[in-house]
Parts: structure tokens; C-alpha cells; sequence
């Protein structure tokens, strides 16, 4: 048996009862003989999404460093969580920190962690658990250390309940102001609820739709006699910011859309955000994949009526 030492994260839905689930999952591995408190930080590298709660499990199991590992993975795709980029936002995160006195340079698997002593939201709530991390925990900078917050027991648990429609609403209205008024961020901060919209002015998003070529003066004339045009296509766009889903059966480039459907949905703040072809029709392009983040604005599909 090894003594394993293992941070939780998480920013999106309800992190609190995602932690306590994850929490729940860990007795699964072995025997979880502490768990902290759970701990308020700002996001750490992408600093553009919610906070974090954070929190520490000392696990004693039988498990070897990489099935340990492999089945903390496993643990996270069951609570929810999906691809989406380096340091952004997730349902969960579960982390080995440390695996009894084992060291190890992997590219899969580093121990301790390689960034666990640049870290305060890790160190904080392991140092509540592990009182021998207390001394690394106090070498980072003070302004590092304020900015981790323990929630008092039974905070995090007791939140106000979120009216999700009124939420989805206020999101849609503030896309919309923001479209209208030029303005590229709108950020609305009320207790623990954070919404935060983005309007995108990124040059990849804007170079995903070919340029609409100025009408020539005279079409030259198709072999049957009539103009060539191309018909003219609808750019679905992005409404939120959060990791677009394909729907299934998937569509590609070319594909014959009979009737209004769902090409695809955003999930964003754990609401799904339906994207729907608008009527019957083709499908141009498709300029996104399956599981990837996008922005708002971003373009996802071109449809020709």
C-alpha cells in the first residue's frame, strides 16, 4: 500500500457537488484517510474563466503510479469532463501530487507534481491534510497565499440555487448588448455566480468564412444558358463561449439537410446551447470539430438555404 497524495479541481456547474462526487469515486481506489476543506482560487494560466474550488485527498492504495493514474482519468470522464485546452476550464480535475516518497520523470507522469511548489491553491488545501507541506506552502509569495480562500465548512454546500432559465436568458441578453454595442467582454459578478461573456475578434475565427466576392458587372453564361452563381450560404456562429458538440449523425461539407435540424450544440456553464440549420437545406462547410472550444462569434457552420 502507498499513501498518495491527490488534488482536486474544478470551475464549471456546480463545483462543489462535482468535488464531493469525485470525492465519493476516490474511496473506489483505496482508503481515503484525510480531505480538506475546499478552497476558493483564481483560474491559474488562462486567467479569462470562473474561479476555482480546489481541494486535497490523502489516499492510501494498492494502486501502481500509472494505474493510479489511469483510473483517476476515469474518475473525471464520468464526472463530465471533456477535451478543451491547456489550463482552461473543466468539470473536474484530479491530479496525483505526490506517491509516498516516489520520484519520477515521465512525460506521462512527473512526482510530485512538476508544478506542485509553484502552486498555492495545491499546496493550501494539502497543507491542511499534510501539515509537512505547511513549510512549502509559506515560501510562496504572500500575494500568491491571499489569493486562496478555505470556504468555510458547509458554504460551498449551502449556495443559493440557480434559476438556470433566468440565467440563460441574462447570458443571451449580454451576447447581445455586447454585439450591439461593440464592446468585447461583459462580466457580471453577483456572490459565487460568475457569467462572463466574450465577443471574439480573433483573425482565425474571422478567416473561417471565405470573403463574399463583389458581384461582377455580367455573369458569363453556364453551358445551359443561365448564370452560375453560387448560392449565397448562412454562417452559423457561435453564441457562447464553452466546447461545441457535434450532434449525430454528424454533417460534412455537402451534406442534404431535409428539414430544420440540430447540427450541433455549445455547451457553456452546463447549459446546452442548441445550434440548428434554421430550415432545410446543404451544408457549405464545416468549421469546427467534435469537443473543441470555441469562442463567441466563432463561426461553426455555413448552410445554403
Amino acid at each position: 500500500m502507498a499513501l498518495a497524495r491527490i488534488g482536486l479541481g474544478a470551475n464549471l456547474g456546480d463545483a462543489a457537488a462535482t468535488l464531493e462526487r469525485a470525492f465519493a469515486a476516490l474511496e473506489e481506489l483505496g482508503d481515503v484517510r484525510a480531505r480538506s476543506s475546499l478552497y476558493r482560487s483564481e483560474p491559474w494560466g488562462v486567467t479569462d474563466q470562473p474561479p476555482f474550488l480546489n481541494a486535497a485527498a490523502l489516499l492510501e492504495t494498492a494502486l501502481e503510479p500509472y494505474a493510479l493514474l489511469h483510473a483517476l482519468k476515469a474518475i473525471e470522464a464520468r464526472l463530465g469532463r471533456v477535451a478543451t485546452y491547456r489550463w482552461g476550464p473543466r468539470a473536474v480535475d484530479l491530479d496525483i501530487l505526490a506517491y509516498g516518497d516516489l520520484r519520477l520523470a515521465d512525460p506521462a507522469l512527473t512526482l510530485p507534481h512538476a508544478r506542485l511548489y509553484e502552486r498555492a491553491f495545491a499546496l493550501a488545501p494539502l497543507a491542511e491534510v499534510e501539515p509537512a507541506y505547511a513549510a512549502a506552502l509559506a515560501a510562496l509569495p504572500a500575494a500568491e497565499r491571499d489569493g486562496v480562500q478555505r470556504i468555510p465548512v458547509g458554504a460551498a454546500r449551502n449556495r443559493r440555487a440557480v434559476n438556470w432559465d433566468d440565467l440563460l436568458g441574462r447570458v443571451r441578453s449580454a451576447a447581445e448588448f455586447c454585439a450591439a454595442s461593440g464592446l468585447t467582454r461583459f462580466r457580471l459578478n453577483e456572490g459565487d455566480l460568475c457569467v462572463d461573456v466574450r465577443r471574439s475578434a480573433s483573425a482565425r475565427a474571422e478567416a473561417a468564412v471565405a470573403p463574399v466576392p463583389e458581384p461582377a458587372a455580367a455573369s458569363a453564361p453556364s453551358s445551359n444558358g443561365n448564370a452560375n452563381h453560387e448560392p449565397a450560404a448562412t454562417v452559423l456562429r457561435a453564441e457562447f463561449v464553452g466546447i461545441v458538440r457535434l450532434s449525430r449523425p454528424a454533417v460534412a461539407a455537402g451534406s442534404a439537410l431535409a428539414e430544420d435540424r440540430e447540427l450541433a450544440y455549445v455547451e457553456s456553464l452546463g447549459i446546452r446551447n442548441p445550434v440548428r440549420s434554421g430550415g432545410p437545406g446543404r451544408v457549405r462547410s464545416v468549421f469546427v470539430g467534435d469537443g473543441e472550444a470555441v469562442e463567441y462569434g466563432q463561426p461553426l457552420f455555413a448552410i445554403e438555404a
